[in-house]
């Protein structure tokens, strides 16, 4: 090649790894990388970059670092200055902008990216696992923060990994650590206060929810995850604003149609909640829980025939949708036949958690068709479940007198 240098760069180590950034200046006899520790290779002897040279030619180190940063003087983006506002509140708004690289903590050293490789195969084990197999994931994780602690891509994908596994108090521990680096992005956020409500803190996951909402108000999500918030809290009034919230942001939404639907049915405005599902099927045909909840709405008004063709249809789209199997079973129970309501009940219960809804309508059922044994198991497993149910416990001690 001609002696043109050439200008290249690396930045991915800084921006998603907390690491140095690399920096490269090239001429047709030589090859300087700044790092850390500097590499300097004679490209006319050792085309293979084989052999550091840089501790031997400190001069050629610091001619080359000055051309390099003469270079980069010249080459500053300008380019954040020119997104208008709106474009950045929307990036912020899904966490683009949000100050999400990495910031090393105070004090230490940018690591050297050649010092990271070594494990980033567990890095990327971890990442690819943390939602379908956590336990791999936690346990690669937890590997890579021994050895970089401020490895914040790492504590971000573990306090996923931990939530995967059901291990709610770890993941906030691990998001309250990126919180204390102001590294929680409006995502992560959302995941803490998600992770807030499953462990049960509803006042703290409603405080980080309102926060997040505030601070970003394009952005629908954690007006949803607050929603999800208020209706443990029972507080449906403010549930059902969060979510108009979200359809004034995006109007149909389908996950807010389905929770305005879902507290509708809790009021009892059957025609509302027929409204909102009936949406979401015109936005998508083959949403199978909103044919669901659409049954359970014809059902409770007196439509029994067109709740089974709704429930049927859900169970043709997802064969393993428990709450439409438990309900069409039920619907066959109701209209006298059991024979037909028995096998659904069954699917129901291994399709989903087993519920007491489920095992007390398969008792029912298994009596109606003659089988004592069979209903007196169910209502046992039942009680097993939830022993404070009077009426299942009084017809399990029937038929346990009965048959001695």
């Amino acid at each position: 090649m001609g002696d043109v240098p050439a200008y290249s760069e690396s930045l991915y180590p800084q921006l998603e790894l907390g690491w140095a950034p690399l920096h490269a200046w090239r001429t047709a006899t030589a090859k300087f990388i700044d790092a850390p520790r500097p590499e300097l290779y004679e490209l006319e002897r050792d085309g293979s970059e084989t052999s550091n040279r840089a501790v031997e030619q400190p001069a050629r180190v610091e001619e080359m670092r000055q051309a390099l940063d003469t270079a980069l003087r010249r080459s500053a983006p300008a380019a954040a200055a020119s997104v208008d506002p709106e474009a950045a509140e929307r990036l912020r708004a899904l966490g683009y902008v949000s100050g999400g690289a990495p910031v090393p903590s105070k004090g230490r050293a940018l690591r050297d990216p050649k010092d990271g490789v070594k494990f980033l195969p567990r890095l990327n084990r971890g990442m690819s696992a943390a939602r379908v197999e956590p336990d791999v994931a936690i346990r690669e994780l937890t590997a890579v923060l021994a050895e970089d602690p401020d490895l914040l891509m790492a504590r971000r994908t573990r306090a996923v990994a931990y939530a995967a596994a059901g291990r709610h108090e770890l993941a906030i521990a691990d998001l309250h650590q990126l919180e204390s680096h102001s590294q929680l992005t409006p995502e992560d956020a959302i995941v803490l206060g998600d992770n807030l409500r499953f462990a049960g803190r509803l006042t703290d996951a409603a405080a980080v929810l309102e926060r997040t909402a505030r601070d970003n108000p394009r952005f629908p999500q954690p007006l949803l995850s607050l929603a999800e918030v208020r209706i443990q809290e029972r507080n449906y009034p403010e549930a059902t604003r969060a979510c108009e919230q979200v359809l004034q942001l995006v109007p149909d939404h389908i996950e807010a149609l389905r929770r305005l639907g879902d507290l509708a049915i809790l009021r009892e405005d059957f025609g509302g909640a027929e409204t909102r599902y009936a949406r979401i099927l015109e936005l998508d045909a083959t949403d199978a829980p909103a044919m669901t909840k659409l049954g359970v709405v014809r059902m409770r008004t007196g439509r029994p025939d067109d709740a089974m063709r709704l429930f049927q249809q859900a169970i043709q789209r997802d064969p393993k949708n428990a709450d439409a199997l438990l309900y069409l079973a039920g619907v066959l129970a109701s209209r006298g036949r059991p024979a037909d309501a028995l096998p659904y009940f069954q699917r129901a219960l291994d399709a989903g958690p087993p519920s007491t809804m489920a095992l007390n309508g398969l008792g029912l059922t298994r009596l109606a068709l003659g089988d004592r044994a069979g209903a007196a198991a169910a209502f046992r497993e039942s009680l097993r479940l939830d022993p404070k149910q009077p009426d299942v416990g009084r017809s399990l001690a029937e038929l346990q007198g009965a048959t001695r």
